[in-house]
């Protein structure tokens, strides 16, 4: 369970990391990788529902003689809903996913009155599958020499075209050194791409990079993060303790003190209380 437990937190962690540094490089994903040219953006403001409920009028799994088990799903609609089309695939996609099996669905209708109600998807909204893109498979050089941090972060998790690791992680914490706009953000990006860095076994590695090319500028804790890997981590240093201050005066908010430094959000109030 605490293993589980475990891999659970760092899939957030990751989910946390891509999801703040989205922004700035999806432009240039789209248009590189995936082929897509884009004019312009707009926000989608609604929260899309990571957890849906729903019950069916009639399900039951079917096993008959003359076909291969499968699930009989059945709606009774009392009036001509034009979006019943889609409610129907939101029921097929959860039904599939929790059962691997067929599934036959039926809308038996209630109303005297002819319904118009959609029954097939046009052939441009069905759904075939997805593109897949694997930074495994870009060499690095290509987010390397970004000006724009988030997209240098990328390179950890890209091709290092057969040269050593060392030299392509020292690369990259150099260029962020020089393209970040204060120590602070540097201490964020920095903590980010040791959480990534475990994704490619790198960590301890990544320790020895950070010790020889930034030992005093930076007060980030990172003996905590490689402990942590073995499960060993220690109680918080001071040294947590003063980039929290440090980034409580520069405004931060304590979600991201909590990624800078490790401190818990409970600490960084407290600390706040204190100043």
């Amino acid at each position: 369970m605490k293993k589980e437990q475990k891999k659970d937190k760092e899939t957030k962690q990751y989910d946390k990391i891509f999801k703040e540094n989205i922004e700035p490089v999806f432009l240039a994903l789209c248009e590189n990788y995936l082929q897509i040219d884009i004019e312009k953006t707009e926000e989608i403001k609604d929260k899309l529902q990571t957890t849906i409920e729903r019950e069916p009028d009639f399900l039951k799994i079917v096993h008959s003689k003359k076909r291969e088990k499968f699930i009989l799903h059945i709606e009774f609609q009392s009036k001509d809903e034009s979006d019943m089309i889609y409610r129907m695939q939101e029921y097929y996609a959860i039904l599939k996913k929790k059962y691997q099996i067929p599934i036959e669905q039926i809308v038996i209708y209630l109303d005297k009155n002819p319904s118009k109600m959609q029954t097939q998807l046009p052939e441009n909204e069905i759904f075939n599958g997805f593109q897949l893109l694997s930074l495994h498979e870009i060499g690095y050089k290509n987010f390397i020499d970004s000006e724009i941090p988030e997209e240098v972060i990328l390179a950890i998790l890209c091709n290092f075209e057969e040269e050593k690791v060392e030299k392509v992680l020292e690369k990259i914490i150099l260029t962020l050194k020089k393209i970040s706009k204060d120590e602070i953000t540097l201490q964020k990006y920095v903590r980010q791409i040791l959480i990534l860095s475990r994704l490619r076994n790198f960590t301890n590695i990544f320790h020895e990079i950070i010790q020889n090319n930034m030992p005093i500028t930076l007060d980030i804790d990172i003996e905590n993060d490689v402990l942590y890997k073995r499960g060993e981590i220690k109680g918080k240093t001071e040294n947590s303790r003063q980039v929290a201050i440090k980034a409580i005066k520069k405004g931060f908010d304590d979600e991201t003190i909590n990624e800078l430094t490790g401190l818990s959000v409970a600490e960084i109030k407290q600390i706040r209380t204190e100043l």
